[in-house]
Parts: structure tokens; sequence; C-alpha cells
């Protein structure tokens, strides 16, 4: 069952009173205006094959184009795409890509409505041909690649952008350009196919995708022995995390702390050394101190060196631990637990009236 055929008409009226998608919108009172929804074939009831909310919103989307405000009906064509892919409604989206520009999608959705018309016995001879001249106009403004690739369920992206899986029933369109196209399969290695099209060309690639497991064993396993079953080797352990955060933390602080007490240290020596010359040059009376009853110039000097040598101890005490933190952080990374020697070998078992899998191993 099928919607009635309307879209190949709105897109032949639209391309007729628009030349852009600003041009496209509604004017009021325009002879052209009449002109076009006039030649617009009004739709009748979509058949039972589409839900009452997608017919809703695909009749919305007709009345929207009729009016030339394509923007607005490709709002519901969408919507209406969401809910049930019919192909008349990828013929509605088509023709409003079409009229804005995006000829990449309109050439997408327009190669579905044709593909599917031709399968629909109910269709006109008319109404086939007017889906194809809309779909040569979208064709002219892209290029084309039909893919061939080898493995089936294999997925296609052009860039970061996914398309499909193979086989594509439909050309890969692109903007003119050069484009990259990969192929992904968990069975296969990747493989890409670089293409520079122009607009309105169609070229054909294929892809052969050679199988992961051709000369390598898979990640995990090892070799199978003639005669034996598989043999599951266990995971390598991987360092002790505990060990390279608190290496780590404790190489940072030691290595921070340790600078800042060595700067506080020299800056506490050079005021230490001021001090030493204001008593030599006469700030003490006796030029010295010789005991606690000296001046205070002497205590302070004798209290500058102090914490002097405070910060120095403080600072050979913050290395240390940041030394200590180094080590444990190589210590971490270097040492590694021992892998238990653990295997489990599964092999088949057939003889006479007994059938099924042997399972053995070191545990």
């Amino acid at each position: 069952m099928r919607l009635v055929q309307t879209v190949p008409w709105m897109c032949f009226a639209g391309l007729l009173t628009a030349a852009s998608p600003s041009e496209a919108q509604p004017r009021g009172g325009g002879a052209a205006q009449g002109d076009a929804a006039a030649a617009v074939r009004a739709p009748t009831a979509p058949s039972a094959a589409m839900s009452d909310k997608a017919r809703k919103l695909y009749m919305e989307g007709v009345a929207a184009s009729e009016k030339g405000r394509w923007a607005d009906a490709y709002a519901s064509f969408v919507a209406a795409w969401a809910l049930q892919k019919h192909y008349t409604i990828a013929g509605g989206m088509g023709t409003c890509e079409l009229m804005l520009q995006r000829y990449v999608d309109a050439a997408k959705h327009l190669a579905i409505y044709v593909r599917e018309i031709e399968k629909d016995a109910t269709a006109t001879a008319e109404e086939r041909a007017a889906a194809l001249k809309t779909y040569a106009q979208a064709r002219a403004k892209v290029g084309a690649v039909k893919l061939h690739v080898n493995a089936e369920n294999a997925e296609v992206a052009v860039g970061q952008e996914a398309v499909g899986t193979a086989p594509l029933q439909d050309p890969v369109f692109l903007e003119p350009g050069a484009h990259t196209i990969t192929v992904r399969h968990p069975s296969y290695q990747p493989a890409d196919v670089t293409v520079e099209l122009r607009a309105g060309q169609e070229v054909e690639r294929s892809i052969e995708l050679t199988s992961a497991r051709a000369g390598e064993s898979p990640v995990g396993t090892r070799p199978e022995a003639p005669g034996q079953g598989t043999v599951v080797a266990p995971p390598v352990p991987g360092p002790n995390k505990t060990l390279l955060i608190a290496g780590g933390a404790a190489a940072g602080v030691g290595v921070i702390a340790g600078t800042v007490f060595t700067i506080l240290y020299f800056g506490k020596a050079d005021d230490a050394e001021n001090l030493r010359q204001d008593v030599l040059s006469g700030g003490a009376p006796e030029r010295y101190c010789p005991n606690a009853k000296s001046p205070s110039i002497c205590a302070k000097l004798n209290d500058t060196i102090d914490i002097q040598y405070l910060f120095a101890n403080m600072a050979i005490g913050s290395f240390i631990v940041g030394a200590a933190g180094v080590g444990t952080l190589i210590y971490a990374l270097v040492d590694r637990p021992s892998v238990p020697d653990r295997r489990v070998q599964v092999a088949p078992l057939v003889g006479s009236g007994v059938t099924g899998f042997s399972l053995s191993g070191r545990f």
C-alpha cells in the first residue's frame, strides 16, 4: 500500500517558482504563487499503511509545500519519517532538501523514493518519470560512489559519519571534492579508499577486507598445538595503581617542598650575612657578639642563623621524601606481580556413544 504520489509534483512546481531557499518562501498575492498552487496535485487521504500520527504530519508537510514553505514542510516530513519509514515520506524530505540546497541529503532520500516507487505496482508511469526527473536534479549537484564490499554487515563511514552497512542499496552521495570512505567489520582488518568527485560524477569502487585472524593468533590466546584444544592464557597483570599514586604524590610534594625551603634558606643566609656586616661595621659596641648580654643586633643575628639552618634541614628532608617517592614510582612501574601458572584447556570429546567437551587445566 502506498501514499498518493504528490511529492514529485511538489518539487516540480517549487523548482519552477523558486530558485533558492529564500525565494521558496510564500509570497502573498503573487500570480506565480497561484500558478504553483494550481500545478500541485491535491493529495488524497494516505493509505492505512501509515500510522495516524505519521499521516497527519505527512499531510501537514504537503500543505506547507504547496504554499512554498519548504522549511516548515521539511520539519513535518522529518517528524513523520521518525515515526514511520514510508518511502513517500522520504520523497517529501528529498524534495524539501533539494529546495533548501541540502543536496547530499536530497539525493539520499530521493534515491529511496525512486527505488521504492519502481516496486509499487500502483504507481503510474507519469509518477515514476517525475520521480526520476527530481532525483536527477539532486544527482547533478553531488558525486556518487557505488561501493562493493566483500563482507556483509560491514560498517561503511565517511570521515566520522556512518552511512550504512554493506551491501548498500544505493550509492554513497558526497559533496564534490576528496573524501575517504572507511569500511570496518569485527572479523576483518579495516580498509579505506579515497575518492575525488565532481558534481554529477558517479564512480565504482571495490573494497576487499582481509581476515583479522590471517597469520596471527587472536589477542589473549596461545597457538593451538596439534591434537589439543584451545589453551587460554591468563591476562598479564598491570602495575600496582596504589603504589603509582602514592609514589607520584610523594615525589611531587617532596620536590616542591624541597625547592621552597631551599629558596627560604638562601633568603635567610643573605639576611644573616647582612647582619654580620652590621656587627663588623660598628652596629655592636665591641664589633662582635661575645655573650647573651650583647646588643639586640647580636640576638637578631643568632635567630636568623637558627632559622636559616632550620630551613636547610627541612629542604634536605623534603628532597629525601621526594627521592623516596620517585623510587616507589619506578618500583611500581618495573615490578609486576608474578602471573600464576593457570591454564585452561578445552578439547572436543568424541567417542562411541559419547560427545561433548573436555575441560582440564591448572587453577
